[in-house]
């Protein structure tokens, strides 16, 4: 299936990004934080999430105070709650769902590309847009996100590239840097070296897998709760779906893995059937073949407030 996402423009500073950002994209947030706060609220109590969100916030304050003041300006213009929208910014870790059912990513590190397919609820595909964000030093970042998220798939103009899979941990105590606010993080990186430190300075505490990537370096980042692992990526190829790869001892459900494994593995074989190039990417990204496809078609979610996903 082919979406064609809304696509904004923003620029300035800070609080003029914000500004834009929640004048252009209103409706849309407060769509997705209906549908994201009722769930969030399904888990937890409203007390319990007005806690999570002075330590967001707080966590935001030190590592990334600009986008604490973005995310302030955005939720003003919107004429929203803003400590709805911290939440959305880190609703991985406040809403980390069980289902293993989801995106596939694949880098061809020294051809310098990489990819991903995004598997999510039907409910949010018409509040997904693709930023494109100018900042005053030059910077511009075009990334495919959820209307009220900060950071997610996408590159900048330095030729750094970043994809996302969410990882199943069984751990809840995810109190780190949410992970969307470091995806926009290494996205305002111009260096490979400044990625480096940027991945290496953030309180942990989420799980999730991030490949990132240059014309020059890449590296893979996995994310378990407190334990972490980042190590360059040497191979021709490289694939992650929504399991464990790298770290041990995390705890999860291993008898919800199938799909993830399955979508890893056909990949690799498809991987090493052809050759590296685009049209190879777009073709294993869209396979739609088997029990567990790498694409897979909106079927019913474990959770029936989700509707489907797919």
């Amino acid at each position: 299936m082919s979406v064609n996402f809304r696509k904004i423009s923003v620029e300035g500073t800070p609080e003029d990004i914000g500004f834009q950002t929640g004048t252009l994209l209103k409706d849309e947030i407060h769509h997705n934080s209906e549908f994201y706060i009722a769930y969030i609220l399904e888990k937890i109590s409203p007390q319990q999430l007005s806690k999570a969100v002075l330590h967001i916030k707080s966590l935001l304050a030190k590592f990334c105070p600009h986008l604490l003041v973005e995310i302030e300006h955005m939720a003003s213009a919107a004429k929203i709650k803003p400590e709805y929208l911290f939440a959305m910014n880190a609703r991985t870790e406040l809403l980390l769902s069980p289902n293993y059912n989801e995106c596939t990513s694949i880098a061809f590190p020294k051809k310098g590309i990489s990819a991903q397919n995004w598997d999510w609820s039907s409910k949010l595909e018409d509040n997904s847009v693709v930023i494109e964000i100018t900042k005053p030093n030059g910077l511009k970042i075009i990334q495919l996100t959820e209307a009220g998220v900060c950071g997610k798939i996408g590159m900048n103009n330095y030729g750094i590239g970043i994809t996302l899979n969410i990882l199943r941990t069984l751990d809840r105590n995810l109190k780190g840097v949410p992970v969307h606010i470091i995806m926009r993080c290494i996205l305002e990186c111009q260096t490979f070296t400044e990625v480096i430190s940027s991945v290496k300075s953030y309180t942990k505490g989420t799980s999730s897998n991030l490949i990132i990537l240059n014309s020059d370096s890449s590296i893979n980042v996995e994310y378990g709760g407190q334990a972490w692992k980042l190590f360059n990526i040497e191979s021709d190829f490289y694939v992650h779906t929504n399991h464990f790869i790298h770290i041990e001892g995390v705890s999860v459900d291993e008898n919800a893995m199938e799909n993830s494994l399955h979508r890893y593995n056909r990949s690799l074989v498809q991987l090493r059937e052809n050759e590296q190039s685009i049209v190879t990417m777009k073709k294993i990204l869209s396979d739609t073949q088997g029990e567990h496809p790498i694409l897979s078609k909106y079927v019913p979610y474990l959770d029936n407030n989700m509707g489907e996903t797919g």
